[in-house]
C-alpha cells in the first residue's frame, strides 16, 4: 500500500506529467529524425527521405547480401574503379542510385582494412590490383597480427586481443543494417534525455515532505523509518525502469517498424574492422540499450541520495545533466592523461565512441576492455548507493535528539 502510494504521488504530480508527456513525446520525433536521416537515391539519381526511404535502401543494398568472397569483392572493386576512370569522382547522381549505392557499405568496408592506422582514404580502392583483392583477407589477418603488437602492451593483453579478434567472422556475411547503425545515435542521445529526466522524478520522491514542510507528520506516522524509506526507494527504481524502458521502447519500436530490422545479424566489423567488439549490428544496438538503462539508473540513485542527505530536490536535479551533459566536454579535454577520464559515467552514452577504441584496462594477469568495466562499475555503484539512501532517510531528525 505504502508502495502504490509513492508511485500514485510521482506520476499525479502536474510537474512529472508535463516531463513524462515530453519524454514520450521526444520519443516520437526522435524516431522522426531517425526514419527521415536515412538517404536513398532511385535510378533516376532522385534522392528519398520519407518513411520508405530506409527499406528502400535496404533492398538495393541487400542485393549483395551473403558471404563477402573474394569473388565478390573483387567485381565490386571493378566496378568502383571503372566508375572512377570514366567520371572521377564526379559521379552523376543516376549512376550513383543504378549501382554504386548498392555496394557502398563493401567499399568502406574495403577502406577501412586497408587503412587501419591512417585517416579514412577512398583512393586505395582504386589502387588496388586484381592479386591484391584476391588476397584482402590476408592483408585483414596481417593487420590485426600487427594491432595486436601494437595495443597489446604486456602479454596478458595481446593474448586476449587475439582472443577477441580470433572472434570476427572471415569472410563477414553481409546485409543492410543502416536501420541499426542510425538507431545507435539516436538511442544514445534519447538515452541523455532519459537519463535526466529519471533523476529529475527520483530526486523529488525524497525531498517533496521537506518541500511542504509535511517532513513532521510524516515521521511521526508508523513504519515512518523502515517501510516508508524502503517504499521510496523501490518507487525510485520502478519509475526509472518503467520510464526508460517504455521511452526506449516507443523510440524503438516506431523507427524500426517504419525503416525495418534487416541486418540485425551483420558483423560489427563492416563498419569497424579491427574493433575489439566481436557483435552483430542488433547486439550493438541492444549493448548501447543497456547501458543506457544503467546511466539512467547510476542517475536516481545519485540524485535520490542527494535529495536525502540535503532534504531538497534543488541540488539533486543537477547531477545527471553535470554527469551526462558537462562532463563529457570535460573528458574529451583530459582522456589522454588520466584513465579516470575513460571511465566517467556519460562513457555509458557513449558506446559509439567506446567500441572504436582499442584500450584495454589490466589488473593483475586480468584484462578488461572498457564498456564492460563501465557496465559493472556503474550498475554496481547503483546498488550501493540505495543502502545510503535509505540509511539518511530513516536517519532525518535522530541525531538532532
Amino acid at each position: 500500500m505504502i508502495l502504490k502510494y509513492e508511485l500514485k504521488k510521482i506520476f499525479s504530480k502536474k510537474i512529472n506529467k508535463i516531463v513524462l508527456i515530453t519524454a514520450m513525446l521526444l520519443a516520437v520525433v526522435f524516431s522522426g529524425f531517425a526514419i527521415t536521416s536515412v538517404r536513398c537515391s532511385d535510378r533516376e539519381g532522385v534522392v528519398h527521405t520519407g518513411v520508405t526511404a530506409a527499406r528502400k535502401l535496404a533492398a538495393d543494398k541487400n542485393k549483395w547480401k551473403g558471404k563477402l568472397t573474394e569473388e565478390k569483392l573483387a567485381e565490386v572493386v571493378k566496378s568502383r574503379q571503372e566508375y572512377n576512370k570514366k567520371y572521377g569522382e564526379a559521379i552523376p547522381d543516376e549512376e550513383y542510385g543504378k549501382t554504386i549505392q548498392s555496394y557502398n557499405d563493401i567499399c568502406a568496408f574495403l577502406i577501412s582494412v586497408l587503412t587501419p592506422d591512417s585517416e579514412y582514404d577512398g583512393n586505395v580502392l582504386y589502387q588496388l590490383t586484381e592479386k591484391q583483392t584476391e588476397d584482402i583477407y590476408v592483408v585483414y589477418q596481417d593487420h590485426i597480427r600487427k594491432m595486436v603488437e601494437e595495443y597489446g602492451e604486456t602479454k596478458e593483453q595481446q593474448k586476449f586481443l587475439k582472443k577477441q579478434y580470433a572472434k570476427i567472422q572471415i569472410p563477414p556475411v553481409y546485409k543492410s543494417a543502416d536501420s541499426w547503425g542510425t538507431m545507435v545515435l539516436y538511442a544514445e542521445t534519447y538515452g541523455i534525455i532519459l537519463a535526466v529526466i529519471c533523476g529529475f522524478l527520483a530526486a523529488g520522491i525524497f525531498a517533496e515532505e521537506f518541500h511542504n514542510h509535511a517532513d513532521a507528520v510524516f515521521f511521526a506516522a508508523k513504519y515512518r523509518r523502515t517501510k516508508a524509506a524502503k517504499s521510496k526507494v523501490i518507487a525510485g527504481l520502478l519509475v526509472t525502469t518503467i520510464v526508460y524502458w517504455v521511452g526506449m521502447g516507443l523510440l524503438s519500436l516506431i523507427s524500426f517498424g517504419v525503416m525495418g530490422v534487416s541486418g540485425f545479424g551483420t558483423p560489427y566489423q563492416l563498419e569497424q574492422p579491427y574493433s575489439i567488439y566481436p557483435m552483430t549490428y542488433g547486439q550493438y544496438y541492444l549493448l548501447a540499450v543497456v547501458c543506457g538503462y544503467i546511466a539512467s539508473l547510476l542517475a536516481a540513485s545519485v540524485t535520490m541520495l542527494t535529495a536525502a542527505k540535503m532534504r531538497t530536490a534543488s541540488v539533486a536535479v543537477c547531477i545527471p545533466f553535470f554527469l551526462f551533459c558537462v562532463m563529457p566536454f570535460i573528458g574529451r579535454m583530459f582522456a589522454s592523461y588520466f584513465v579516470f577520464f575513460r571511465l566517467t559515467p556519460d562513457l555509458l552514452l557513449n558506446v559509439m565512441g567506446c567500441v572504436k577504441d582499442l584500450k584495454l584496462f589490466q589488473v593483475g594477469g586480468i584484462v578488461f576492455r572498457q564498456v564492460p568495466v563501465l557496465m559493472l562499475l556503474y550498475a554496481v555503484i547503483s546498488v550501493l548507493l540505495l543502502p545510503f539512501v535509505y540509511k539518511s532517510y530513516c536517519g532525518y531528525g535522530l541525531k538532532k535528539k
